[in-house]
């Protein structure tokens, strides 16, 4: 009884133990991960860092070496009264063996009242002098300059003006709708008419200055009536960026992935000026060669994760109508290679053929390929080395 209650403690202590996820240390001191750790592949890990209690948010962005693409994207958002100095993010089982990544850390301050008037101010001047810049009066009529193109520009500037903030309550990012677009073009040409017919050329100059600044004005409050609300939200500003680079994943153990599975096939032969076709399955076993997944979408998929190269021979020779059988010389079974993909790490599904010649003959000189297609159940096997 004591042997068998150690061993239930040793049993409990050890998947205690392999339960506990990875943690990995920022150093916002050294942008750098501490002690330099490799980061695991097949499970999750955590991403921790000490804060201030004035830091409300932080941003973990994950992209392959020296690459500009976001991969992944994680957040840490300080909820209610909690005035903890440390954030724990929880990366899961999703990076790719034998690799590296880039790793930002963003880290964001709450916004006070004042200074979200402050942002509305700059980007209300910023909205203005673009507007002015791209609104002419040619003495007789006030044009706006290509209105696609400027309500397009302004998208930008916008996009540009709150690339440094972020939305605790997850308020989306504005995004200019097509009112503004129709207000910039209806203002995109705007005649006088007799307005001003017996006006001279001081006084016009001096009414179309005032028409532009109240189209300007007018146009900033439609565009502002868009971000205000995201500005107005619990907006939180850059504090800090960290960029860790270049860190490496566990070396993952090499397994070799064999499967067995059913074959179909259908082989024709011509009997007197008529093709007769036999079709059936044969058992079949073989390996797989995976191709890399590392840029697909094969490496965010949950379902299928595996393209590759299969090959194998047949359990039996493929037999015709008239009872012929057919091998690969020097095999003695059919040979098969396919391409296929695996479902839920143990289901693959190919397609390839098969390099078929009659029982009998010993070289190649007649030989066939016959499609096949199959499902097999596949494993892998671990061959005791690392990549």
């Amino acid at each position: 009884m004591k042997k068998a209650g150690l061993m239930f403690l040793l049993l409990s202590a050890f998947m205690v133990v392999s339960g506990q996820e990875r943690v990995v240390v920022v150093d916002f001191e050294s942008n750098s991960f501490r002690n330099n750790p490799d980061i695991p592949f097949d499970k999750p890990f955590i991403i921790r860092g000490e804060i201030s209690e004035e830091i409300e948010y932080v941003e973990i962005t994950i992209r392959n070496e020296n690459s500009r693409k976001e991969l992944y994207s994680f957040v840490w958002n300080r909820y209610g009264k909690n005035v903890s100095e440390s954030f724990d993010i929880v990366v899961p089982e999703i990076l790719i063996s034998n690799s590296k990544y880039d790793f930002e850390i963003n880290t964001y301050m709450a916004m006070s009242d004042f200074q979200k008037e402050q942002l509305i101010g700059k980007l209300q001047d910023r909205i203005g002098y673009y507007l002015r810049n791209n609104i002419s009066y040619d003495g007789s009529r006030i044009q706006i300059n290509k209105a696609r193109a400027v309500y397009r520009d302004m998208a930008g500037l916008i996009d540009e003006a709150l690339l440094y903030y972020r939305s605790k309550n997850s308020v989306r990012k504005p995004e200019l709708s097509t009112l503004v677009l129709e207000e910039l073009e209806r203002y995109s040409d705007y005649k006088f008419g007799t307005l001003m017919n017996q006006q001279g050329a001081v006084e016009k100059d001096s009414i179309a200055a005032g028409i532009i600044d109240n189209k300007v004005k007018d146009l900033s409050e439609v565009v502002l009536s868009e971000v205000i609300p995201y500005i107005n939200s619990e907006l939180v500003q850059l504090d800090r960026r960290v960029n860790v680079k270049s860190v490496s994943t566990d070396k993952e153990v090499f397994t070799l992935p064999v499967n067995v599975g059913m074959y179909a096939w259908s082989k024709s032969i011509d009997i007197t000026n008529t093709t007769v076709s036999n079709m059936d399955f044969t058992p079949g076993i073989g390996v797989t060669l995976p191709f890399s997944n590392k840029s697909s979408i094969l490496a965010k998929s949950k379902s299928i994760d595996g393209f590759g190269l299969s090959l194998g021979v047949l359990l039996n020779p493929v037999k015709d109508a008239n009872g012929a059988e057919y091998i690969t010389p020097g095999i003695n079974l059919p040979v098969y290679a396919g391409l296929g993909l695996r479902f839920f790490k143990v289901l693959r599904l190919n397609a390839g053929a098969l390099i078929l010649a009659e029982k009998g003959i010993q070289d190649f000189s007649n030989i066939s390929v016959l499609p096949t297609a199959g499902v097999a159940f596949e494993l892998n096997v671990w061959a005791g080395i690392k990549k």
